[in-house]
Parts: C-alpha cells; structure tokens; sequence
C-alpha cells in the first residue's frame, strides 16, 4: 500500500465538538470525530443523522456554528469551499452537482480550476497565451482522468446524456482533478447497480491506494463494513459510536438507531 505523500499531522481531519443549529433545530451536536491518514473513515447512521451537514460543514459549504475543524493540521474552521479545495479536499454530492449543458470533460476540467488560476481569474481571462497553456494542461489531464474513472469514450458528450452511474463517475474525476489529499464522498453507491456499485468501489480503492485518503457516508453495510478502517456513527446529531467494522456491528446501541436486530454481520 502507498504511504501518504502528506506531512504535517498523523490526522487528515480532526474535528471538536462540531455543532450546527437551523434556528432552534441542532442538526449536529457537539460530534469529535478524527480521521488517520492512511485510513478509509465512514459516516454512518439513519436519515436525518446529521451526516451530510457534517460533510458540509468540514469542506465549507456551511459554517458550524460552535467546534474546530482541522485539516492535515490546520485549522480551517472559517475557510470557505474554495479555500479548503485549494488545500486539497475534494468532494461528491449524494445529489450530483455537474453542469448539466456541460461535456464530461468540462465538468472535469472545472475541478482543476482552483489550482491553475493561482494569480487570480482577471489574470487568467486577460492574459491569453498564459490562460491557453493552462487550459491545454487542465484538458490533458481531464482526458487521463476521464480515462482512469471510465468514461473517457463519452468525454465529449453533455452530462445530461450520460446515465447516472457515469455521471457519479465524472464527479469523482472532477473531485480528482485537485489532486486531492482528502476526498469526501457523499454516498458515492447510491442509485448504482451492482454492476456499476463494484465498478465505483474499484476506482476508489485505485484512488486511495494512489495516496489520497477517502471518508464517506453510505448506507450500503456491504460497502462500509469491507472498505472501511474506521467508522463513525451519528444518530440524531450525535455521535453514539464510533470503531472498526467488527466492533459497529455488534455495537447494542448502533444495532438499535440504525443496523436493526435484522442485522447481519457481513464480516
């Protein structure tokens, strides 16, 4: 297994009494959670957790209102999106989010955009011979990504067009077009066959095994408890558990908010 090409902490990700509130709704109370480096974290627990707002929380989309958040040690608490992307977190959505008159290989150029427009975007749109070289190296590197996620042969078609699976798909080579340290993947298996689920399970590992770390949420058991080091279950904002896959699925109190007493363990 390749050993990270990151220094600075032994963590990835740590957060501290991470809490968000909707007016007088807490959706996230109060959750410490650390993810190592080297190590597939997941996120687990019954809708309405507070998993994604979690998520949200960790890459900027929304600001906690109480708690720390660091990244490979450094604290990124008030850091917007593009701040945090700049540092090399990327991310997919439980709902895609691409640009759905885009091609596949535009939206998977966009990702790259935050690395390459570093002397700012009038920079970037005034200066013409500097703008083309960096769009020539963003579209090579979009073309081998598109190949490496498997949908290079339809690189030039709009994302509207593509079935579901291969849009997941131009997600996460759009998320690996920032050379990610860290990527969260917001149930990265849902709405797949099992087909195209093994399929996106492959590449992740290729992804993780090439030194970028993975944290997901996802309600597919097989998925979590095979691929994954460490996990963190959330029930109604709170963390109720958290431990490796053995240890979750005899867990009382996790087999009671979410696993059910149907539950099997798969490993």
């Amino acid at each position: 297994m390749t050993e990270s090409k990151y220094t600075g902490s032994e963590n990835i990700l740590e957060v501290r009494g991470l809490t968000k509130r909707f007016g007088g709704l807490v959706a996230v109370d109060n959750v410490d959670m650390t993810v190592k480096k080297r190590e597939i974290h997941s996120l687990i627990g019954p809708n309405g957790a507070g998993k994604t707002t979690t998520l949200s929380m960790i890459n900027g989309t929304l600001n906690p209102s109480e708690g720390t958040i660091l990244f490979d040690g450094e604290d990124i608490s008030a850091r917007s999106t593009d701040q945090v992307a700049k540092m090399g977190m990327g991310r997919t959505f439980q709902n895609i989010k691409l640009f759905s008159t885009l091609t596949v290989i535009e939206n998977i150029m966009l990702g790259g955009f935050c690395n390459y427009t570093k002397g700012g975007l009038l920079r970037f749109l005034i200066n013409f011979r500097e703008s083309s070289r960096y769009e020539h190296e963003m579209r090579e590197k979009a073309e081998a990504l598109a190949d490496f996620v498997g949908v290079y042969a339809m690189k030039d078609k709009v994302v509207s067009d593509l079935p579901y699976g291969r849009q997941k798909m131009t997600e996460l080579g759009r998320a690996l077009m920032l050379d990610p340290k860290l990527i969260l993947l917001d149930e990265p298996a849902a709405g797949l066959n099992p087909t195209e689920r093994a399929e996106f399970i492959d590449i992740m590992m290729k992804v993780y095994d090439g030194g970028t770390d993975l944290m997901l949420i996802e309600h597919n058991m097989d998925v979590v408890m095979n691929i994954s080091n460490m996990i963190t279950v959330l029930s109604f904002g709170r963390k109720i558990a958290e431990g490796a896959p053995k240890e979750i699925q005899k867990n009382p109190e996790v087999i009671k908010a979410y696993l059910g007493s149907e539950y099997k363990p798969v490993i």
